[in-house]
């Protein structure tokens, strides 16, 4: 599977790509509609590959961290 770049905001993935400059486009579409506190709240993740389908962030994978903290890998 090819690594996908998902945009995020305070309420998790609103839209995913295949390039990060994709993703960091749309980001900044975003963040021009709202420069203000809001935009902040605005960033790029490489998805997870394992559950891009829950739309998770590789490296703070909400299912990745639940599988290690009850023993799995």
């Amino acid at each position: 599977m090819a690594t996908e770049y998902g945009v995020f905001n305070d309420e998790g993935c609103t839209d995913v790509f295949d390039t990060r400059e994709e993703a960091n486009a749309r980001a900044d579409e975003y963040k021009a509609e709202d420069d203000g506190y809001w935009a902040d709240l605005i960033s790029v993740h490489e998805m997870c590959p394992d559950h891009r389908d829950q739309e998770q962030p590789k490296d703070s994978c909400e299912e990745c961290h639940a599988e290690l903290a009850d023993g799995g890998e």
